[in-house]
């Protein structure tokens, strides 16, 4: 076999396992070297092999032997608390357009207070300053009055904690303290930590993935099914405004992805940025009207301000 012809085989092979890689599988491919069709061994992948453009230089080994690529799909591992939300596209009616989703995973209830506390107190001892910030009723109620700068730094401390890669990072090292320009805070994806849902990914997840039935709202079309929001959110445990407040995490029904209060309890940072000033938040609130509460509707805000109105949902990338 030739060693363009390799090449050629290689990439066909590469790019139908990315394609694969869109489901909530992940395939793992190997290259394979057999003198007489029968015996196939592995062939070790080096740095040295893979050019600049991108193309794999097999070298000597290229003129002896068959090669061929094996293909195995191996399950997304769930995750305790989170939903595995498998690629693909949001509808074009969306006001982000037909955004292309890879697979993720997303929190199946927005952070609790009592999550928020666990890991602020951790954070103090390891060198963060999210200090006394975030409030909540009770440990199984959503944290609110959480900055976006406040979130994120939470998020890093959390992978930390766990043991894993910190996703967002500020000149070079992982982001702290401080609140810098929102700007100059970066997120690296492939890194296994928590993060925000990006904007896109939260949409696509609120309106059940590839398992839509295309309600206006996170799982219904009748908003005090799937949520609170104002008109329902009297009487709670903990009155916060006009005798109403945040009710526990999961009390209404879920999505058709099985996650809840993606409409409605308490609005959702995003990671996106919206311009130099602001970040973007989704899924209403416990004391804003129905309309706020839709898959499509899009809000956003600065991401220093701490209001009662305010929680988040985590995210974890798949490593496809």
């Amino acid at each position: 076999m030739k060693e363009n012809q390799i090449l050629k085989f290689f990439s066909v092979v590469v790019m139908v396992g990315c394609f694969l890689t869109a489901s909530a599988d992940q395939a793992v491919l190997e290259l394979e070297q057999s003198e007489d069709l029968i015996v196939w061994d592995p062939v070790p992948m080096t740095a040295a092999m893979l050019g600049e453009d991108g193309k794999i230089n097999m070298g000597e080994s290229a003129q002896t032997g068959f090669f061929r690529m094996r293909i195995e799909m191996v399950p997304t591992v769930p995750l305790a608390g989170f939903v595995v939300v498998e690629g693909g596209t949001l509808p074009s009616s969306s006001a982000l357009g037909a955004v292309s989703v890879d697979t993720f995973y997303i929190g199946t209830y927005e952070t609790t207070w009592g999550e928020w506390q666990t890991v602020r107190t951790w954070a103090a001892l390891n060198g963060y300053d999210i200090g006394s910030f975030g409030d909540g009723c009770a440990d199984d109620h959503p944290v609110h009055s959480v900055a976006w700068f406040d979130v994120v730094k939470w998020c890093n401390a959390k992978s930390e904690m766990e043991g894993l890669t910190p996703v967002f990072t500020y000149s070079g090292s992982t982001y702290k303290t401080g609140e810098p320009t929102h700007t100059s805070i970066l997120q690296n994806l492939s890194a296994n930590g928590y993060r925000l849902p990006q904007e896109a990914e939260w949409e696509f997840a609120a309106r059940g993935g590839n398992q839509t039935n295309g309600t206006t709202y996170s799982g219904s079309n009748t908003m005090s099914d799937v949520g609170w929001y104002g008109d329902n959110s009297f009487g709670p445990a903990c009155v916060l405004w006009a005798g109403r407040g945040i009710w526990p995490v999961g009390g209404k029904s879920a999505n058709e992805l099985g996650l809840y209060d993606m409409s409605g309890n308490v609005f959702e940072w995003c990671w996106d940025q919206v311009d130099v000033s602001n970040r973007r938040i989704r899924g209403g609130s416990w004391d804003g009207p129905a309309s706020y509460c839709t898959v499509s509707n899009q809000n956003y805000i600065r991401p220093d301000y701490r209001l009662i109105f305010f929680g988040f949902r985590l995210a974890r990338s798949t490593g496809n």
